[in-house]
């Protein structure tokens, strides 16, 4: 009779009993992949704990009758095989997962069944046959002609493996393909190992070790996943996105971001708003159980779906639907706002920074539009193509210095000349096509060109004003944005300006906007502190929109406030318009702060702005903004001939 050596069976147990309980031991709910994995470890610790007991029934150590060392040894032969299957069939799916190919997935699993079937039917025939394995009248166990047909089993799945993975290689992850590339070989070189050397029981180890490669691979693997939610972070999102773009898949990407959440924050504080971004993704889950949800940002989330038998809109409005309910946690509830985007993805040749890029944008219009969900076709890939050939022609501009610098005077009325200008940027297209600042500022902004702009400005300025040719001019004004004023080397830079151009401080105004300034109003109040001290002065920009607050003017060292044109849409045939446009000249006077009007479109509203004491006009009325060659001669001009009416 075979002496059995179970050491490496004993140690199998005890590592399958650590890998269970790391297994479980995780904060989130497990996915459907882990409870898969879960039941292969349990079935796994299974058929090691049978094995270790047939072993003491069938040498005698455990006196058991004969028919229950049958079934001791027919449930363990069966329930080896099933724990491959089931293994099998998780292998099968991680293969799969990036494919959305459920009818290849079924076709796997159902033969993988009919295996297992087949072989339980075996099982079930080897207690009259002795196919696989009996007993002799004396109790001695033997084994049968088909003993190694569970070894069969497992080589005809681990075939179907390697076949399934070859054909779908491109969209087979990383960890997967290492583990493909791995775990069979490993495996076959044990079974031969185990024939040779039967007295040394191995089919633990066998198991144990494809456990711990896919626990290593997949289980145990945190890095794609964010901590928080669970789901897939933004690496996981852009690993995925590869995967499928690669093999040509064909799904539908849906964005959504949260609008306003650190009011939620605010109101619930930073635990409890955690918590609803922790229900917002299970939320997510529930939706959509066939898709992969990926915290994409701070309160955004991705999800990958497969691609849609209709248009996809209904599972946009299913998220619109659900989101328009309130969320529950314990006794608070809170309605989360969320904006959304789409895109469809039929095979086309995406790469993973384009395809982000147009999801990013399309969100980014989805939060500033209507609430109406943003799909990336048509007219938005258009805007986003206008957008790059935008930023590409602003960047070869700065480079080729074809930016132009244009000033529009302004009015001093109790001068009564043109004594002031404000610097504006101008670009157009290397046809001549010129651009709209209000177009290209944004943008400037927003992909850092602006500091870069602002400073050629800034010496573009400087220039003018050394040259002599306008000696009209007291000063000029030029706008600054908040990454300069986050520069360190802002006042030494604009100190070196004038001493190179040997300017005096009062001949340079920085216009800045309360949107600015209020983004680190400590550090605004710092440089405008350092600027003053200089003589430099500062006019508040585009007081009466939307950013208004007359706390800025009186926190902050202003020396100017420039009325925004939108105050003077009605005035002054409008009574209301004239009290707020009289009340605000009046109360900014009080404090000691001059006031612009920009806008300014007619004689009668020049006429009354100067008749109610505001010290400076600018508006088309007056002048338009001008090339500096233009304004040299509108300046010359402007002293021989009559001066305007105002």
């Amino acid at each position: 009779m075979i002496r059995w050596s179970l050491s490496a069976e004993l140690l199998c147990i005890i590592i399958l009993m650590l890998l269970m309980f790391s297994s479980h031991g995780q904060k989130q709910a497990p996915t459907r992949s882990q409870r898969v994995y879960q039941t292969c470890l349990l079935l796994s610790l299974d058929s090691i704990l049978l094995n270790i007991l047939c072993v003491f029934t069938i040498v005698g150590t455990i006196a058991v009758p004969l028919w229950l060392n049958v079934l001791l040894n027919s449930l363990y032969f069966f329930i080896s095989v099933l724990m491959c299957s089931v293994m099998a069939a998780y292998l099968f799916s991680l293969i799969l997962e990036h494919a959305y190919s459920d009818q290849t997935l079924r076709r796997a699993i159902v033969f993988v069944a009919v295996l297992t079937l087949f072989f339980a039917a075996a099982v079930l025939w080897n207690i009259p046959s002795g196919i696989l394995f009996f007993f002799d009248e004396q109790g001695a166990y033997h084994r049968g002609p088909l003993n190694a047909l569970g070894y069969g089993i497992l080589a005809v799945e681990l075939a179907a493996l390697v076949v399934c993975y070859l054909l779908h290689r491109q969209s087979v992850s990383r960890n997967m393909a290492h583990v493909m590339h791995a775990l069979p070989p490993l495996v076959v070189l044990m079974i031969v190992f185990q024939r040779l050397y039967p007295e040394i029981l191995l089919n633990g180890a066998i198991i144990t070790i494809a456990d711990l490669i896919l626990y290593i691979s997949f289980q145990s693997r945190r890095l794609d996943l964010d901590s928080l939610t669970g789901v897939g972070n933004r690496k996981g999102f852009r690993n995925e996105l590869s995967l499928r773009l690669a093999s040509r898949q064909r799904f539908q990407v849906i964005l959504l971001g949260l609008q306003q959440f650190s009011d939620i924050n605010r109101r619930f504080g930073h635990q409890l708003g955690d918590a609803f971004l922790y229900e917002t993704a299970r939320q997510l889950e529930r939706l959509f159980p066939r898709g992969r949800v990926f915290r994409f940002g701070n309160v955004e989330f991705a999800l990958l779906l497969p691609y849609p038998d209709d248009d996809g809109a209904a599972r946009l409005q299913t998220i619109r639907d659900r989101f328009e309910k309130p969320l529950t946690l314990g006794t608070d509830q809170a309605v989360l706002t969320a904006r959304l985007a789409d895109l469809l993805c039929a095979g086309e040749h995406w790469t993973v920074g384009r395809l982000l890029e147009a999801l990013e944008y399309s969100l980014d219009l989805a939060r500033k539009g209507d609430g109406e969900p943003v799909r990336f076709q048509g007219q938005a890939a258009q805007m986003l193509q206008r957008r790059k050939d935008l930023v590409s022609l602003m960047r070869q501009s700065l480079q080729e210095r074809r930016f132009r610098v244009w000033y529009q005077p302004v009015w001093n009325t109790a001068a009564g000349a043109f004594t002031s200008a404000e610097a504006l940027l101008r670009l157009s297209t290397p046809e001549g096509e010129p651009i709209s600042p209000a177009e290209f500022i944004p943008l400037a902004e927003e992909s850092g060109l602006i500091n870069d702009l602002s400073w050629l400005v800034l010496e573009e300025v400087c220039r003018l004003l050394s040259g002599g040719t306008v000696s009209a001019l007291e000063s000029v004004s030029i706008n600054l944005s908040m990454q300069q004023f986050l520069d360190p080397d802002l006042v030494p830079r604009l100190r070196r300006c004038l001493e190179t151009y040997a300017l005096s401080p009062t001949q340079l105004k920085i216009e800045i906007t309360e949107r600015v300034a209020a983004q680190d109003i400590g550090r605004t109040a710092a440089v405008m502190d350092q600027l003053s001290s200089m003589g430099i002065h500062f006019y508040l920009d585009d007081f009466g929109t939307g950013w208004s607050n007359l706390s800025c003017a009186l926190d902050l060292p202003f020396q100017c406030v420039k009325l925004d044109h939108s105050l003077l849409s009605a005035y002054p045939a409008s009574s209301r318009s004239r009290q707020l446009i009289h009340g605000l000249v009046a109360l900014f006077h009080e404090l000691d702060v001059a006031v612009v009007a920009e806008g300014v479109e007619t004689q009668a509203q020049a006429d009354a702005l100067g008749g109610c004491g505001v010290d400076w006009l600018q508006g088309y009325h007056l002048a338009r903004p001008m090339p500096e060659e233009a304004l040299v001669t509108f300046l010359n001009t402007a002293e021989k001939e009559a001066l305007p009416r105002v």
